[in-house]
């Protein structure tokens, strides 16, 4: 209700500077009204981006602290050389490295990439 009241208010101030004053004041009045509007628009904008930042960031986080449990099982006796754990183990690290690529192309974030160890490069070192 509060919305219409407003409304209706900035049109009949528009119609009365308008009927009083002349146009030149009208566009004044509209050029006012329409930069009020876009700076509200420019806050809800940077707010919304802001916690989208905010999200990333702790979803980055909980995906690292999920890498870390895998390669804390990983390195249980049980589990060492498990060919599922380690595929898993590599996968995590592959998204969280997209993720430091997602957060540095659209965020100020610099950010280290998770190095992710190949078996080629560990069977040459062997050989």
């Amino acid at each position: 209700m509060n919305k219409y009241v407003l409304v209706v208010s900035f049109v009949l101030n528009a119609v009365l500077l308008m009927f009083l004053f002349g146009v030149v004041p009208f566009f004044l009045y509209l050029s006012i009204v329409a930069n009020l509007a876009l700076l509200w628009y420019v806050k809800n904008a940077l707010q919304a981006s802001k916690l989208l930042e905010e999200d990333v960031t702790d979803v980055m986080g909980k995906i690292n602290n999920f890498s870390n449990h895998i390669e804390n099982i990983y390195e249980l006796e049980m589990f060492y050389g498990d060919e599922n754990l380690e595929s898993l183990l590599t996968h995590s690290r592959q998204l969280i490295n997209d993720f430091i690529d997602f957060q540095e192309n659209y965020y100020d974030v610099e950010v280290e990439d998770i190095e992710i160890e190949d078996e080629e490069s560990d069977e040459e070192t062997q050989i």
